[in-house]
């Protein structure tokens, strides 16, 4: 039975003994089971590298990034150097076919390889990525978080483009030089197709030299008011006071008018009260400077307190009432604004004068 296993695997099939193949099949069978472990071995003596600096603390990110890549590039690996020892399986007097043969596994092996080291590449770029991010983190300045997730985005561009200049030239012998080289003139006839998206690049630059606001400040760009959720490499995207979700080209960043309204530094509550006519000079008087002492003395005040008789209506007499308080969210305004006019209220109602019937009072605060 011995004699039989021995003489069966040293029988040839396809210019290779029996034995050679069940090798084969052992290797990349034993490397598809143990790849996952094989990877994480690679990842844990890649990351001894950087474990020493701040991004020890990601060892766990680390190798989640990098295991997938790593396990398919093993496999790759494992199958392309078993046949590489191997004998060639078809007549090697057959110079057409093999040559035919040679041409396409060669090809798609470098494109298989290309693909994978790009993808593995791409994801050490995120890690980086995240290394940079982790100490941004401890920074109090947030512009250099926003300018993680810009530089991002380039490295996977870059990293990409690569990538595909090296299947055109590894792959489809394509000469990438003269490509380069060609790329000046190219680069004029890209650059006025692409004109729009060149803006849009231009403007992603123009918002990180002068940083008009970073993310999860609430602006109004171009008509529409929101908080900025990201900055990218050609749009902004902002999530608006109704929780839809928009994004703006950054050329129109740049060349519209934009408030940041993060960066106010108050609050005002302004509107015109109407009294009757019957009010006397005396009424109006004490009701005006009271209203000035409550907002002068307001715990809450940030500017100057305006307050003084501003028109005579068809309806009753104006006052007009200006008030600057510290800037507070939406919900919290609304509180202090709701303070204000029943505190007027109560002054009005103290000097026996009375509202004219119907008479509008409105704020001129939005909800931002």
């Amino acid at each position: 039975m011995i004699l039989t296993i021995s003489t069966f695997l040293d029988t040839e099939f396809l210019h290779n003994t029996w034995r050679q193949w069940c090798w084969l099949a052992g290797v990349i069978i034993f490397v598809i089971i143990f790849k996952r472990y094989i990877s994480k071995l690679i990842s844990l003596l890649l990351f001894r590298i950087v474990k020493k600096t701040d991004a020890g603390e990601l060892t766990q990110e680390f190798l989640h990034l990098i295991l997938k890549p790593l396990q398919y590039l093993i496999v790759l690996e494992t199958i392309y150097f078993g046949f590489k020892v191997l004998n060639y399986p078809f007549d090697p007097e057959n110079e057409v076919l093999k040559n035919y043969v040679f041409v396409i596994s060669n090809g798609v092996y470098k494109l298989l390889f290309v693909l994978n080291v790009a993808w593995l590449v791409s994801r050490l770029g995120d890690f980086f990525v995240a290394v940079l991010n982790h100490r941004a983190l401890k920074t109090e300045d947030p512009w250099d978080d926003q300018l993680v997730v810009f530089l991002k985005e380039i490295i996977r561009i870059l990293i990409w483009i690569i990538a595909f200049l090296a299947i055109l030239g590894s792959v489809f012998g394509v000469n990438i030089y003269s490509i380069v080289a060609g790329a000046g003139i190219a680069g004029i006839a890209i650059a006025f197709a692409a004109q729009e998206t060149l803006q849009n690049v231009f403007g992603s630059i123009s918002i990180f030299t002068e940083k008009p606001f970073v993310v999860g400040d609430l602006v109004e760009i171009d008509g529409v008011t929101g908080k900025v959720v990201k900055v990218g490499f050609r749009s902004t995207r902002i999530r608006t006071l109704d929780t839809s979700f928009m994004t703006i080209p950054n050329k129109n960043i740049v060349n519209n008018k934009m408030s940041n309204l993060t960066r106010r530094t108050s609050r005002k509550v302004q509107f015109n009260m109407g009294l009757t006519y019957n009010t006397s000079q005396e009424q109006l008087n004490k009701i005006i400077q009271e209203i000035k002492n409550y907002g002068e003395q307001h715990p809450k005040k940030n500017e100057g307190i305006n307050v003084g008789l501003y028109n005579f209506g068809a309806i009753g007499i104006e006052i007009m009432v200006e008030m600057h308080f510290e800037y507070e969210i939406w919900e919290d305004y609304i509180k202090t604004r709701d303070e204000v006019l029943f505190e007027i209220m109560k002054i009005v109602q103290n000097n026996n004068a009375e509202f004219a019937y119907q008479f509008p009072v409105v704020t001129t605060d939005k909800k931002q």
